[in-house]
């Protein structure tokens, strides 16, 4: 298998050649054009000189013309210069002449025998070749009386053609081998900053993800490449630390319910316990377990979207009707369990593709977190409505609002505002900071987004955003 340098300066070399084979096939064949054309003005000009003289039965005084004159059937009169038996007489100039046309041809003479050599002729041509012959017929009177035919050798032409080849053959041999070493050294030159960033690349690993590669200072497309190349790093560093963070936060998450089991079994198992004591031990593990669950669920749900198995199920369903339940049926726990009303202004036919569960969970987590950063006596409302092509549903809440400094984290993993975790309250036992994540990859999930506005002190706003489904 060539490598890219061998394969650039192999078509290097085999562009060159070509160029300069057609270059050299432009110029013999305009040349030998021109050439032509110039023989051929020269020999019109000869046959006029020739035409006067014979007609009025002269001898012309010419020295160094090849003519001869025959006889409308092809017969030959008199001949100078052009051999008599060994230029053939075509068929097309005796029709031409008998029409009063000017006949050109280019006619080939056969080789010379050695012993013949120089007899009947004045045209110098070698034994061994077959040189072309320029022929001009013209009629000779009007009408036509006979036939002038007056010709030239294309020695000129020979001896471009010999040239031609020559330069090329020298130049084949000379210059595809510079040519080569040229394009291998250029394709080195090109090739060098691919080098850099292969060497670059090997050297890259999970525990260097922070190493970029080389850019050339030339904005080309080797720098475009290594551009697009560190762009991809980055992103792959931002994946792998939330990764990491990821797997750090659910260990930690994980510690502490496991932690808490534990120390309850032991308690327990110290000395003997009475009914009761041994109930609160219970209850307290049945607690730690619910937590664990829910965050082994929460850890589960964002793994299936991030490998895109959240699409399996998605149905065409009825958005009004499901935020229309969740609304009535979360309302009372409000109210009793909180102290805050949960109200609603609902489009009706709102349509989605989607599934229900999915977006069940996505609009509980929603007003969960509505209802934890609610105070009592606060107002929380769902509104939803529909646009052309989109349905958008607002959370609203009167509760403490998110600082500036915190609204754009407030998706990520494991991120609480509240900056409860580590202090082993109630929000921080209930909450893993889980739930805005799984309701925002839910919602890409079905090619929508969630937004948040908030003021601090004032409460907060988040808005779904889904494509909307037309149902005939």
């Amino acid at each position: 298998m060539l490598s890219i340098r061998q394969r650039l300066t192999l078509w290097y070399t085999l562009v060159l050649m070509i160029a300069m084979v057609g270059f050299a096939a432009a110029i013999y064949i305009g040349g030998a054009w021109q050439l032509e054309s110039t023989t051929d003005r020269e020999l019109q000009q000869t046959a006029r000189q020739l035409a006067g003289p014979l007609l009025r039965g002269e001898d012309p005084l010419v020295i160094d013309i090849s003519y001869r004159v025959l006889t409308l059937d092809g017969q030959i009169i008199r001949s100078s210069g052009l051999p008599v038996r060994r230029v053939p007489i075509a068929p097309g100039a005796l029709e031409a002449a008998k029409q009063g046309q000017t006949w050109r041809e280019t006619v080939r003479t056969p080789p010379i025998p050695p012993e013949l050599t120089g007899v009947d002729t004045l045209l110098p041509r070698p034994a061994s070749l077959a040189p072309a012959v320029r022929m001009l017929s013209v009629p000779l009177g009007r009408p036509a009386r006979a036939i002038l035919q007056v010709g030239k050798v294309e020695a000129d032409v020979l001896r471009l053609r010999a040239l031609l080849i020559t330069a090329l053959a020298v130049g084949l041999v000379l210059g595809l081998p510079l040519a080569a070493l040229g394009g291998w050294w250029l394709a080195g030159r090109a090739l060098a900053p691919v080098r850099a960033m292969v060497e670059a690349a090997n050297r890259i690993e999970a525990e260097n993800l922070a190493e970029r590669l080389p850019q050339p200072p030339q904005r080309d497309e080797l720098g475009q490449l290594a551009r697009t190349f560190n762009q991809l790093l980055d992103r792959l560093q931002a994946a792998f630390q939330r990764e990491r963070r990821f797997t750090a936060d659910v260990s930690h998450d994980l510690r502490t319910p496991l932690a808490l089991i534990k120390s309850s079994i032991e308690v327990a198992l110290n000395r003997p316990r009475r009914a009761e004591e041994l109930r609160d031990a219970l209850v307290e593990a049945d607690s730690q377990i619910d937590r664990l669950s829910g965050l082994l669920d929460a850890a589960l749900t964002l793994a299936r979207a991030d490998s895109g198995q959240l699409q399996e199920r998605f149905t065409a369903l009825d958005l009004s009707e499901l935020l229309t339940d969740l609304v009535e049926t979360s309302a009372p726990y409000a109210q009793e369990e909180r102290g805050q009303s949960l109200t609603c202004d609902i489009a009706s036919a709102l349509w989605v593709r989607g599934d229900r569960d999915h977006l069940t969970r996505l609009f509980l987590n929603l007003l969960d977190n509505a209802m934890q950063y609610t105070p009592r006596d606060g107002a929380i409302r769902v509104r939803a409505a529909a646009t052309r092509e989109q349905l958008a549903v607002a959370v609203e809440d009167t509760g403490s609002g998110i600082a500036a400094e915190d609204l754009p984290h407030v998706f990520d993993r494991f991120y609480r505002a509240d900056k409860a975790r580590g202090r082993g309250s109630d929000t921080s036992a209930r909450h893993a900071g889980l739930g805005l994540s799984i309701a925002q990859v839910i919602a890409q999930a079905h090619g929508g987004e969630i937004t948040a506005e908030s003021v601090l002190g004032q409460g907060s706003r988040f808005i779904v955003r889904l494509p909307r489904t037309k149902i005939e």
